[in-house]
């Protein structure tokens, strides 16, 4: 049985290794510690760890933590920021000693490949943590083995944010919720093309994944990686018909280039008035509050291709399954999945809470953005992607995803050369 500590310190949680042994989310040792269920009492003393890698929504936790120790004021909260480029590596190296956080954040991404090792706490028996009171969708995303092994934290879909007065200006109508790929391609060429002038695109381009690629690829009648995690579905003639939408663009001088956006992220274009629309999620509107140009945005459902394309993801809440404060992690990692942590997180307006109604919070946080209808979005909306090592697979993308949107060479054979990488690294998963 391969050890985590040979697992992650010689293969890495964003390296494709060799074979991987599996053994599921874990009730875990943690010395003497009582089971799950038994969360700590009102009056226990303990110290706890709580790592995060977004320092903007850092004052939501801290009051989250301070709502927690009304109920538990013997319970220290530490709680430690990395900035998000360093947080898996960070915590690769945690979970090579034995010593990751009591609670942490988890990504899709990142949680398949912790979860199958064992080094996530199983929170089947946790108690006060009910999987019904969040989208089915989000709970699916953090189920390995049938066990549920990280709480939703918050959740992201797809929309279409908009510039009034940059469309007003082209003589472009605002969107509706009934746009098609062409008529987004069409209001696109109108702005960039009549102003030009004043240099504005009439979209940002970019290659980002979730918010722009993955969406079109699904509603293209695409997939990014099998069902059974075994194949990539980069060179399937949905995902290369989303592909060459997106080239064309580009190719006919509608959209920026890559090399361009690499330098003038497609956020940046919008949030300055480069850009009359952009695919996103919610997650802007916390970024756009800001803006110059903020009383000109708001935003309507996203684009429709041939079938339903929108995704969801969201930060998950995690437990060691190895820690030797079990108690008073569990009633800290029931709190932060309570209804009440959830209005905390959404009136801070730091994100859009997971938990089922509790939405409105958020929604009165950022006044001036229809954001409803991103809850409404999470409804059909597919999961984000992953499997048991996606940060590796993610890796291609960054290579390739340039070449095959960008060029200069040829959609398909680019797009084959990423699946058939990509199908590699599937296969040393499995």
């Amino acid at each position: 049985m391969t050890s985590r500590r040979t697992l992650l310190g010689a293969a890495g949680v964003a390296a494709a290794g060799g074979a991987l042994a599996l053994s599921g989310c874990s009730s875990g040792g943690g010395g003497a510690s009582p089971e799950l269920g038994a969360m700590a009492a009102k009056s226990a003393k303990d110290s706890i760890s709580f790592q995060i890698w977004d320092a903007a929504q850092a004052p939501a936790m801290r009051q989250i933590i301070d709502a927690f120790h009304e109920d538990y004021p013997g319970i220290e909260v530490t709680m430690s920021i990395a900035a998000y480029a360093s947080y898996f590596e960070r915590l690769r190296i945690q979970a090579t000693g034995d010593d990751l956080p009591d609670v942490f954040w988890i990504n899709g991404p990142n949680f398949e490949l912790y979860a199958s090792h064992g080094l996530l706490q199983d929170l089947s028996d946790l108690e006060g943590f009910d999987p019904k009171n969040y989208p089915q969708n989000l709970v699916d995303l953090y189920t390995y083995d049938a066990k549920p092994c990280a709480i939703p934290k918050d959740f992201d879909t797809i929309g279409l944010w908009y510039n009034r007065e940059l469309l007003h200006r082209a003589g472009v109508d605002a969107p509706d919720g009934s746009w098609s790929w062409q008529q987004y391609r069409d209001a696109s060429e109108q702005v960039t093309r009549k102003l030009r002038s004043d240099r504005i695109w009439g979209n940002p381009g970019g290659i980002e994944t979730q918010a722009y690629i993955y969406p079109l690829a699904l509603q293209a009648g695409g997939f990014i990686v099998s069902e059974d995690k075994r194949t990539s579905g980069y060179d399937d003639p949905g995902t290369l018909e989303a592909f060459d939408f997106l080239r064309g663009m580009i190719d006919d001088g509608i959209a920026p280039d890559v090399r361009y956006t690499t330098e003038n992220p497609p956020q940046d274009l919008f949030s300055d008035g480069r850009a009359a629309l952009m695919t996103s999620g919610n997650w802007q509107a916390a970024v756009l509050q800001d803006s110059v140009v903020k009383e000109q945005i708001d935003a309507a459902p996203l684009i429709h291709g041939k079938q339903e394309g929108n995704v969801i993801h969201g930060i998950g809440y995690a437990m060691s399954a190895h820690g030797s404060h079990k108690p008073a992690a569990s009633a800290f990692l029931a709190f932060l999945g309570s209804e009440k942590a959830a209005r905390i997180q959404g009136a801070a307006g730091a994100a859009n809470p997971a938990f089922i109604g509790t939405n409105d919070s958020f929604f009165d946080a950022l006044p001036g953005f229809d954001l409803e209808l991103f809850v409404d979005a999470a409804e059909t909306a597919l999961p984000y992607p992953v499997s048991q090592n996606t940060s590796a697979w993610n890796q291609l993308e960054e290579l390739l995803l340039p070449k095959i949107v960008g060029g200069p060479g040829d959609v398909a054979e680019t797009a084959k050369d990423l699946a058939d990488r990509m199908d590699g690294v599937l296969a040393d998963e499995s």
